[in-house]
């Protein structure tokens, strides 16, 4: 019955990315469009739309604009938002400081950048956001090179600037402006570790054969540090994850599903710009599988809802933040793009269904409305039987991204009425499989 079941779905992937799902994407891009803010100085998208955050503009917000909007151009081979990309582009290299680093933010009403000197969360944001898109929309229009082939040349001598804060092991230290106090994160060694991905990918294709290789280089020492951290041992509550960072254990289920973009990342680009990587492919495989089998299945509701974090002896089971599904989303998606098999599928599958409204209060969190009336934003959480229905770019950007690589592995959007059961069949599909692993793997 289990097989007969799983095979049923086996078609899914390959139906045709409904009508629906793509109506959410441009309604996500032009609720980013409708948080445009400039001034005689500045373009960019403000973070929020209530004071203070509908006048302050965030490089880090920026930075996944530019991920999801060239994810687009690449995956749709269509240039209709590279204007808006660019906005987000043009931004980022503004904040640039003539150490390196970025500034963390502009508020419009001040003119005033605030926060650089230091390597912070956002700079690695700042440099995988641009590297990314550079290295898609090259692809995809040459006549763009010359402009990102100028943003990259400024990227390098980011990281360059960058290379005081990294250790022998290949992790980067990060610093807390708010305390001084300098530690290796996880989540931004694993955007780090993007950027010196999509750097060194651009450079295999337009730029020098040698920098590429020493980016590879990078890129597999901070790989090498990042898998270490990942719990193996599978008696653990903790198997499967990651921890904030070597100093940290709780696993936070947002920091996670980033992390797996920077596995993902690492598993399709590594053999390009580097022969015989250390980690491996295959040791990127089964840090994939294991944080499926050990982390995702274990810290979501009924619904697919995320938990919020665990420890070896607690789990926290709210905020369910809608960043946090969006990257387990986007995680699961590139996971069945690069190992296959039903259950990862059917596993995105539960974490889209929760964002659109098949969660525990059936409510669509596609419904905030912007700074200049476009609606199509996304709320922040839920808590208990309450929707934080706070709306801000990053979570819009960080969703968007996801629903594009829904779109990309061909997701459906069943009619209302037909969802809950479809969920619950597949609920139902993943409780049995996960006790019968071993009788039948589609």
């Amino acid at each position: 019955m289990v097989c007969l079941l799983l095979a049923s779905f086996i078609g899914l992937p390959f139906a045709r990315a409904s009508i629906d799902v793509e109506a959410r994407i441009v309604s996500a891009i032009e609720w980013i469009e409708g948080q445009k803010l400039s001034d005689s100085q500045l373009a960019g998208f403000g973070r929020g739309t209530s004071a203070p955050s509908n006048q302050t503009i965030f490089v880090e917000d920026q930075a996944l604009v530019a991920l999801a909007l060239s994810d687009y151009h690449s995956t749709h081979n269509d240039g209709q938002y590279d204007g808006l990309l660019k906005i987000a582009a043009d931004f980022i290299a503004s904040a640039r400081t003539s150490r390196g680093d970025f500034y963390e933010y502009y508020d419009t009403g001040s003119k005033r950048w605030h926060n650089s000197g230091y390597l912070y969360p956002w700079d690695a944001y700042a440099v995988a956001g641009l590297a990314a898109a550079a290295s898609r929309v090259s692809s995809k229009d040459p006549q763009q090179l010359s402009y990102w082939t100028t943003l990259v040349a400024a990227l390098k001598n980011s990281v360059n600037a960058f290379m005081y804060n990294r250790r022998s092991d290949g992790s980067w230290l990060f610093r807390d402006y708010r305390t001084g106090k300098a530690e290796a994160l996880t989540r931004e060694n694993a955007i780090l570790l993007v950027a010196l991905l999509y750097i060194g990918l651009f450079e295999s294709q337009w730029g020098s054969k040698q920098q590429s290789a020493m980016y590879g280089q990078l890129a597999q020492k901070t790989a090498g540090w990042l898998f270490s951290l990942q719990d193996r041992n599978a008696s653990h509550l903790t198997f499967g994850g990651f921890p904030q960072s070597d100093l940290n254990s709780t696993q936070v289920s947002e920091g996670n599903g980033e992390v797996l973009l920077g596995v993902d990342s690492y598993y399709s680009i590594i053999g390009v710009i580097s022969s015989n990587p250390s980690p491996t492919i295959w040791d990127a495989r089964a840090v994939m599988s294991n944080w499926v089998n050990g982390f995702v299945v274990e810290m979501r509701d009924q619904y697919g809802g995320p938990y919020y974090s665990r420890t070896s002896s607690s789990l926290a089971t709210y905020p369910k933040t809608t960043r946090a599904a969006a990257w387990i989303l986007q995680a699961l998606d590139d996971i069945w793009i690069n190992l296959g098999g039903n259950d990862y599928y059917a596993n995105a599958t539960l974490s889209y269904y929760w964002i659109i409204g098949q969660n525990e209060l059936g409510i669509d969190l596609q419904g905030a409305t912007s700074i200049s009336g476009s609606k199509g934003g996304f709320y922040t959480s839920i808590t208990g039987a309450v929707v934080n229905k706070t709306s801000t770019v990053d979570v819009a950007a960080s969703t968007l991204y996801a629903m594009i690589r829904s779109a990309l592995v061909q997701i459906p959007e069943y009619p209302q009425g037909t969802g809950l059961l479809v969920l619950l069949v597949l609920t139902a599909v993943l409780a049995v499989s996960r006790q019968r692993k071993n009788e039948c793997r589609v």
